[in-house]
């Protein structure tokens, strides 16, 4: 699967203009500071299960990485791959930003065949190490929302690229 975040606007048409640029410029510089070029292998999870993917994002100027603050790199960055992949592998579209009483990032919905499906999707990043406890979190957290057909969570690892996108129905007991 090709996951290109540039491509994220018209993925997410309801997204603002200017968030998209700086989601897009915190995904880049994020993978950057772990020394990944554009395209770079990504490892992909989606639903418990394994595929390989290819990641690609227009090219940030590292030395800009002094004026983000680390933290907002690693989540508006994981924020941009994990709402281009839910678009690739689910074909969902950011409806809304979700405020923090509801659980959850995104309310996204399915755009295609059958009745409309709303999603609750939290999201989040790893800048360096594992990505499975903070997947085992988010998906706690988000199983919280209310008023939505599906609660998913998406976590990023920048060291190495990887995403998991997944549903609370897919957790281990």
């Amino acid at each position: 699967m090709e996951i290109d975040i540039a491509e994220l606007r018209e993925m997410h048409p309801r997204l603002p203009e200017d968030l998209v640029v700086l989601m897009t410029a915190r995904a880049a510089l994020g993978l950057q500071r772990n020394g990944h070029g554009s395209p770079v292998p990504v490892a992909l999870d989606i639903e418990r299960a394994a595929a390989r993917g290819l990641l690609a994002w227009p090219g940030a100027d590292v030395a800009d990485l002094e004026q983000h603050d680390a933290n907002r790199v690693t989540e508006d960055g994981a924020e941009a791959v994990v709402l281009a992949l839910a678009h690739r592998a689910r074909g969902w579209r950011v409806v809304r930003r979700m405020q923090r009483e509801e659980r959850a990032d995104w309310l996204l919905e399915h755009t295609g065949d059958g009745p409309r499906q709303v999603v609750a999707l939290e999201v989040s990043g790893v800048n360096r190490g594992s990505i499975s406890a903070r997947l085992t979190e988010k998906l706690a957290q988000v199983s919280g929302s209310e008023d939505v057909d599906q609660r998913w969570a998406g976590v990023v690892g920048f060291e190495e690229p990887q995403a998991a996108l997944q549903s609370t129905k897919a957790r281990r007991p």
